[in-house]
């Protein structure tokens, strides 16, 4: 079963709790519910819109709406131009001041939900609201007045899961994996991290856990990150589009000091300011080659909810272990998305602690080239030591050098540390991609939110298959290695990407040898830029 019930109204309106509480409410009924939000950036004289798609199966995406409830004929004039809008229902003479409730009135009585479900969840959503008795009396009078019957989910299938957004995960791994500072500049969609950090902050009186600082540029953000690292102290900052081209000069300095550094960068439409509000996915190459010079950033990319929050643990942990700048690349739609979530799938790992140093010889170098290429790290509160970082060319203990074979040696150095980081990650026990149905001849490639539209198409045909990548950089050495092993089966590869310079499928054919004529004729793309997600309609 797959449904959607889309709300609507101008963009100076307030009309999200209809939605939140629908999707709360079907949620706890165990269903498949995916929220995609879509806002304009333009405040006045535009339109907002949210859709909610019911799934007892896969989570899916699709330009066909069942029921389209809306507050102003703009709403539908906009928005039939992108979507199939089955049945419209207009609540324009609806009154403004609660118009939140003859929304969910509308969406409960179509789905045959009783009305004390509604009456609870209410009393929930306006606990502490003034409002509140109104608000009830105003559903149960239009309540009875609703005739409408579409799909009946009035039943609780199985365990309640519990929404949540793309960047409230961030809040759930913060507190579990130990972060002591959040900074950040507010840069849609990232900026949200920021409301959920703070707000729950208060809400769980944590406020001694996590140092949380908004910084006057990003600068300034990435910076005061990189100080607090450089302490040993797990931090992250977190930004999007031209944030993170004031930050690259910190990565820089992360590669030749070797401090872990780690930032969420959720992608949106651009150049520039662009559209600021809608999805994207135009920095993949910005996000390999974020430095000067010939060090180049880990780049992880989730491609589900839970593996956002599962991902994430290993990110941080990764930095502190091979002291090397990690991006964690999303975009629009995972940042400010909803989702169910069956909360016995977010998977923890133990927290990273370094290894300890022997002082005893007095023969400690900051920057030892080892055997694997990851020097000692003693951390700044040790006693009687001293502790540096410097943006400078240095030898191995840590002062400023410039000697040729010095630089060649340190260079050496900083550059095959990604090596370790294959040898050590990429094993049997983890990938850094997956394969569905792998023995399929035809396959999508793809990563990030686009799995779950590519996911639903194929869930009933084995003859296709789907390539997520994880791990851009470095991409995991299997994958070239499993296309050389199945060229013969694989008759057609389609990559999937939301952008017009096709930068994941010149990745991936650079990296896994595609580009010979017999491997280019089996090459096939959909790219699309139109600022809004793929829908299974564009595929099939």
């Amino acid at each position: 079963m797959n449904f959607a019930i889309w709300f609507s109204w101008p963009a100076w309106w307030w009309v999200n709790t209809a939605w939140l509480m629908l999707a709360d409410l079907l949620s706890q009924k165990w269903y498949n519910i995916l929220v995609d939000k879509e806002y304009a950036s333009i405040i006045k004289w535009d339109n907002n819109f949210i859709a909610v798609y019911i799934s007892d199966d896969k989570f899916f995406i699709s330009k066909k709406l069942d029921y389209f409830i809306c507050f102003d004929d703009y709403s539908i004039t906009k928005n039939e131009k992108i979507y199939d809008l089955w049945t419209v229902i207009n609540l324009k003479e609806k009154p403004r001041k609660y118009k939140n409730i003859p929304a969910f009135w509308v969406a409960l009585k179509l789905l045959w939900i009783d009305f004390s479900q509604g009456e609870e969840i209410i009393k929930k959503e306006f606990e502490w609201k003034s409002s509140l008795q109104d608000n009830l009396n105003i559903l149960k009078e239009w309540f009875d007045l609703q005739e409408t019957k579409a799909i009946d989910l009035s039943n609780n299938i199985w365990n309640p899961k519990k929404m949540y957004f793309g960047n409230e995960i961030i809040w759930k791994w913060a507190i579990a994996s130990g972060l002591w500072r959040y900074s950040a500049y507010p840069m849609t969609p990232a900026s949200s991290i920021i409301d959920v950090v703070t707000d729950e902050m208060s809400k769980w009186n944590v406020k001694n856990e996590i140092t949380f600082f908004q910084w006057e540029d990003e600068i300034a953000v990435s910076m005061s990150m990189l100080g607090a690292k450089f302490a040993w102290k797990r931090a992250m900052c977190g930004t999007s589009g031209g944030g993170f081209a004031l930050m690259t000069e910190s990565l820089a300095f992360s590669n030749q000091a070797e401090i872990g550094w780690v930032f969420v960068l959720s992608q949106r439409d651009g150049p520039s300011t662009g559209t600021p509000t809608f999805t994207g996915q135009w920095d993949i190459d910005y996000a390999l080659n974020a430095s000067f010079w010939e060090t180049f950033p880990i780049v992880v990319a989730p491609d589900t909810y839970e593996n956002w929050y599962n991902l994430i643990w290993k990110v941080l942990n990764r930095s502190d272990k091979y002291q090397h700048p990690i991006i964690y690349l999303v975009d629009k739609q995972f940042s400010e998305s909803y989702i169910s979530i069956d909360e016995n799938n977010l998977k923890e790992e133990p927290i990273f602690q370094p290894e300890s140093v022997d002082l005893s010889n007095n023969d400690y170098k900051r920057y030892a080239d080892t055997q694997n290429w990851i020097s000692p790290y003693v951390v700044p509160w040790t006693v009687n030591w001293e502790f540096i970082a410097t943006s400078y060319e240095h030898d191995e203990s840590w002062a400023s050098s410039e000697d040729p074979e010095m630089k060649s040696k340190m260079m050496a150095k900083r550059t095959r540390k990604m090596q370790t980081f294959v040898n050590t990650e990429f094993n049997k026990d983890f990938y850094w991609y997956e394969i569905i149905n792998p023995n399929a001849e035809r396959f999508y490639v793809s990563f990030g939110f686009n799995r779950y539209v590519l996911e639903d198409l194929i869930k009933w045909d084995s003859s296709i298959g789907l390539i997520i990548i994880t791990v851009f950089q470095p991409l995991d050495p299997r994958l070239k290695q499993r296309f050389n092993e199945h060229e013969n089966q694989i008759k057609n590869l389609t990559f999937v990407e939301m952008n017009e310079k096709w930068s994941l499928e010149r990745l991936i054919k650079n990296e896994c040898n595609l580009r010979s004529q017999n491997r280019e004729n089996k090459i096939n793309h959909i790219r699309k830029f139109n600022l809004y997600p793929f829908f299974k309609e564009d595929l099939k």
